[in-house]
């Protein structure tokens, strides 16, 4: 999966508690680092988890939409520490909202959830479906 985070403290926490969980992560520091990576075309992830703010350049929306364009349909988890940012925007089935300050074990369920069958919410971006192994509520 790839993991774009321009804090590199959250990056490196991020990535080690997913690669703690099983999974392999790529990182990038911005969403113009991301980008390059997946032209690169040497792996294609399986997820992208986002921060929202990037800092200059492109910020967690923008990148999403250029990685769909690249990859349909990619599964997506934003990461933000400002929820509210998201609430006109329309979440796809596969996409999926962690709001910041978020326990590992948080992080993980929306990870797993998303591998799972490659989906998010569009129906309400604070809490996950409840047909997963247990119901995440997200903290604003």
């Amino acid at each position: 999966m790839l993991i774009v985070e321009d804090e590199p403290l959250i990056r490196m926490l991020v990535c080690d508690l997913l690669e703690e969980a099983g999974f392999a992560c790529t990182e990038a520091a911005s969403g113009e680092a991301a980008l390059r990576l997946l032209d690169q075309g040497r792996r294609r992830p399986n997820l992208l988890v986002t921060d929202f703010n990037l800092g200059p350049g492109l910020d967690g929306k923008m990148l999403a939409h250029e990685v769909q364009r690249r990859l349909p349909a990619l599964p997506t988890a934003f990461v933000t520490g400002n929820p509210e940012s998201f609430a006109d925007y329309p979440f796809q089935p596969w996409e999926a909202l962690l709001a910041k300050p978020f326990a590992g074990a948080e992080l993980v369920a929306v990870v797993r959830a998303l591998c799972a069958d490659g989906r998010g919410t569009n129906q309400s971006p604070w809490m996950m479906p409840s047909r997963w192994d247990q119901t995440v509520h997200l903290r604003a």
